[in-house]
Order: structure tokens, then C-alpha cells, then sequence
């Protein structure tokens, strides 16, 4: 293995990907791997470790142990494979001290797919109105138990931008997102919804909400039997329950488009901050990370410094820079034609989004040229 394998070894911590991303590793040059294939195990040794191939041999070769001490898996985690190939997109895999596996990947498959998740956000822009079309439609009709809760379901992310949530943390941790809410934590008041719950992190979120419609929804929902939000009993008294597979089939069949659920926050956290940014810019005043940072921290209930590396986009913390005309972009704004089921703020970050990406499009056009 070269030095430069060993380099690019780096990682990051994340769900598996689906094999459906398998064409678009070859692009960044990894191949796909699983850990159900042999591999390095890592055994105690002293107060450190040692690492043995599939077949038991000690591992002595040194720029093969700098790229293992790269992946800095933690002590405590047990039963750890590592992939023996370095452009493995899945590095390692381990179960951490209360069991959950953990999963460690190559950094250009993480960065790769953060960019990818930004790239998503001008489709979901465009995706949005036929959405909010369709939901208020199957919100109306009431035909389908599972097509009302999930449209309600949608609602509440379109309104709310929490995480969309994972039984399993739930189950495990005790914490919670849009579709594994338990009626508990939602009360309802003459002028609003309360939500309390404790989300991902163990952070307790506490909000008001004031949106009649949506709370006429959700109050005719907890009137449904069961402990949780999203989920109903078929005229036979099977349980079923709406999960984020189950949320983006529901997307997809909508829009013909592979979206995610997820993506509702991105949204969310890249229109407070461009909302924020636009304030500044049509003031010709030149907007800061900070300032854009914590209004859309504010509205996440997140870190700024989380919301700037997962849910701003970059483009709009580019605006920050001395080299971006602003000028440019005020003048953009203002002849942005409106769009139907979209906000106002919405449609200024639509329309920013086009003209960023109409210009990565162009120069990619006068690379090609240019070579």
C-alpha cells in the first residue's frame, strides 16, 4: 500500500449506504465494501492493541498501522473489523460500549456525500410546491389512515425542520424526532401546540407553535388509540407506525424524485440563513458566518457550528466574503420572479441557488473547452 493510501484514510461516522450509490464511488475512485467480508480484527495487547489479518498473522507492516491508527477507533469499541483495502468506502466497523455498531468511513466518501446533500437542495426547492400540493390533498381527502398521517407527518417537517427521528434511539436513548413523537409530548393550548421533548444528543427541546391549521390536524390525530403520534391500527388491530423508509417512499411516489425526509432540515437551516443574509445584503451591508450561523442554529435547535457544517449550504456562507459582489446579488433578488408554494424567503434561495449553480455549470463548460 503507498503513503498516499495510508493518507487518504481518514473517516467519518454515518448510517451504511444503500449499494444503489455503488456507480458514483467509482467517480471518486473507492470501491464498495461490507464488513461481512475477511478483514483486520484488532485484539488486546497490553495496554494497547495488536491487529491481525484474516488469517491470524500479526500485522508488523508500518504504513498498513498508520492508516488503522488514522481511523482512531475508540478503545472501548469491541468486536472491530477493518477493511483490508484502503479504498474500501467502508473503513471499519465496531460496537461501541452499549452495543450500537458504529461505522467508520473514507473521507472522500464523506465529503463526497455532504456535497451531494447540498446538491439535493435546488431539487427539493423545486420539488417543494408539488409537496405541499400533494399533502394538502390527501390531508383533505382523509381516505387512507396512512396517507393522512404521512402528509400530516410531512406537514409538521415542513413547519418544524426537526430530525425526521429513529425508532431504535428512541427505544435505546430515549430520544426522539418527528416520527417517533408520542403524544405526550405535544400539548395543545387555545393559541398553540407545546412541544417538549429530549432529541438526539439529549438536548430538550422546547417550542411553541403557533400554526391553527396544523394543530387541528394533530389534535385529530392524538385522538387516535395508541402512545404514539404516527401510528394506527388497521380494521384488523395491527399496529403500524410511519418510519423514514416508509416517509420517503411517500416523497418519491409524490415526486418522482429519490428525496429524503432528512432533507426538510438542510432546507430549513439554508433558508434562515439566506433569510438572514438578505436582510444584510438589502441593507448593502455584507452579512457575517456568525450572524447567518445562529439564525439558523435558532431555528434548528442546533449548534451554530453544527448548522454551519451540516445545514447551511456553502454558497451561502460565501456571502460572507469580501471577494462575493453583493451588488450582483441584490440585483438577482430583486428581479426574482415568484414562484406558487413557496415563501418568500424560499424563493430568494431558490433563485440564488439557480444562479450558483447556472455558474458551476458554466465553468465546468470552460474547463471542458479549455482542455
Amino acid at each position: 500500500m503507498s503513503k498516499t493510501d495510508s493518507e487518504d484514510a481518514e473517516t467519518t461516522a454515518g448510517p451504511p449506504p444503500s449499494t444503489e450509490d455503488v456507480p458514483e464511488l467509482t467517480e471518486i475512485g473507492l470501491v464498495y465494501g461490507t464488513d461481512a467480508e475477511p478483514g483486520i480484527t484488532r485484539r488486546r495487547r497490553g495496554k494497547g492493541f495488536s491487529y491481525h489479518l484474516p488469517d491470524g498473522t500479526v500485522i508488523a507492516d508500518q504504513p498498513l498501522l498508520t492508516r488503522i491508527r488514522k481511523l482512531a477507533l475508540p478503545p472501548a469499541y469491541e468486536r472491530v473489523w477493518i477493511s483490508l483495502e484502503p479504498r474500501s468506502h467502508l473503513q471499519a466497523t465496531g460496537y461501541d460500549a452499549r452495543g450500537r455498531k458504529q461505522y467508520r468511513y473514507h473521507v472522500h466518501w464523506a465529503t463526497w456525500r455532504s456535497e451531494r446533500k447540498f446538491d439535493d437542495l435546488i431539487g427539493f426547492g423545486e420539488a417543494l410546491p408539488t409537496i405541499r400540493r400533494r399533502i394538502a390533498r390527501d390531508i383533505a381527502e382523509h381516505t387512507d389512515s396512512s396517507y393522512f398521517l404521512l402528509s400530516a407527518l410531512i406537514s409538521l417537517l415542513d413547519v418544524t425542520y426537526m430530525r425526521v427521528g429513529n425508532r431504535a434511539y428512541a427505544q435505546e436513548n430515549k430520544t426522539y424526532g418527528a416520527t417517533t413523537l408520542q403524544k405526550r409530548h405535544l400539548t395543545f393550548e387555545p393559541d398553540g401546540i407545546r412541544l417538549s421533548f429530549l432529541a438526539k444528543g439529549g438536548k430538550r427541546v422546547r417550542r411553541k407553535l403557533r400554526h391553527p391549521k396544523l394543530q387541528k390536524i394533530l389534535e385529530e390525530i392524538a385522538d387516535l388509540p395508541g402512545r404514539d403520534l404516527f401510528s394506527w391500527r388497521d380494521q384488523e388491530g395491527q399496529l403500524h407506525r410511519i418510519d423514514s423508509g416508509r416517509l420517503n417512499t411517500y416523497l418519491t411516489e409524490i415526486t418522482s424524485r429519490r428525496l429524503s425526509a432528512k432533507t426538510f432540515r438542510t432546507w430549513g437551516g439554508s433558508v434562515a440563513a439566506f433569510a438572514e443574509a438578505w436582510k444584510h445584503i438589502d441593507a448593502s451591508e455584507r452579512p457575517t458566518i456568525r450572524q447567518m450561523c445562529e439564525i439558523a442554529s435558532d431555528r434548528l435547535h442546533n449548534t451554530p457550528t453544527i448548522c454551519r457544517s451540516s445545514y447551511v449550504h456553502p454558497a451561502i456562507l460565501n456571502l460572507a466574503d469580501k471577494n462575493t459582489d453583493l451588488d450582483q446579488v441584490r440585483e438577482l433578488i430583486q428581479a426574482a420572479p415568484a414562484r406558487a408554494l413557496l415563501r418568500a424567503d424560499e424563493n430568494r434561495l431558490m433563485t440564488f441557488l439557480q444562479a450558483h449553480y447556472a455558474r458551476k455549470d458554466e465553468d465546468k463548460t470552460e474547463c471542458v473547452r479549455a482542455g
